[in-house]
């Protein structure tokens, strides 16, 4: 590979691993991704925060870096391009569960940060029998654990949908309604796997900051802990346990 052709896939590299923080950087190899400017003291529009991913831990406190962290990046990005959904997504939620549901859920899903996939690539995981896409068993598996009377689904749509049946559901207007022990829905809306294309459970947020900290199943190919930009770009909406 000639020099100058290295050098251009360097620096698109050290773009794509951008993270959020003041006087921080991020060392892979070689490159060195520089920060963004320092975030002023007002709320901050997090629909302009870039990048959408701020931070990722693939074991409780270990940050994921170097290659591992690229090849999330590179499959959360592949993730994010979703169709449009002609399904106009304006729910409000009116239910609201007991702090000690929400506790329950943080607690459990914090306990599974770092489980994988068996073997790797294979979709196969504890959380159901079912060798498929398991973000959505993943977060329904969690909820279950915690009380929360929902069936395990494969499809994150039809959690969203099960949301507005129940007036559990907030659409992305709303999304700085969100709780701990929430889920949040990626995508542009429910309609189908095109639209709708990842789940996580909220286990803390920044509103100031405009930031919010998931927890994801089959996030490459196991449970991380990932801090997000909280962005309707990202985000279609929301449902409450």
């Amino acid at each position: 590979m000639e020099k100058k052709e290295l050098g251009g896939m360097t620096r698109r590299l050290a773009r794509g691993l951008t993270m959020l923080g003041v006087g921080a950087s991020l060392v892979l190899g070689s490159v060195v991704a520089t920060t963004p400017a320092a975030v002023a003291a007002t709320e901050v529009d997090p629909d302009t925060v870039a990048p959408a991913v701020l931070e990722v831990e693939h074991v409780d406190g270990q940050k994921l870096t170097g290659a591992e962290l690229a090849a999330f990046l590179a499959e959360d990005n592949a993730r994010l391009a979703a169709e449009p959904d002609t399904v106009v997504v304006n729910d409000t939620a009116t239910a609201a569960p007991a702090a000690s549901t929400r506790d329950k859920i943080v607690t459990i899903a914090r306990k599974e940060i770092g489980t994988k996939e068996k073997p790797n690539g294979s979709n196969c995981q504890k959380y159901s029998k079912q060798c498929v896409a398991w973000c959505a068993l993943f977060s329904t598996w969690v909820w279950r654990k915690a009380g929360v009377d929902i069936p395990q689904y494969a499809f994150t749509g039809d959690v969203y949908k099960w949301g507005q049946r129940h007036k559990k559901a907030y659409g992305k207007s709303k999304l700085r309604s969100l709780a701990k022990g929430d889920v949040l829905l990626f995508g542009t809306g429910p309609s189908s796997p095109s639209t709708s294309k990842h789940i996580g459970i909220v286990e803390k947020f920044d509103l100031k900051n405009g930031k919010v900290t998931l927890i994801e199943g089959n996030a490459s190919n196991q449970v991380k802990r990932v801090t997000r930009a909280l962005s309707t770009k990202t985000f279609y909406g929301g449902v409450r346990p």
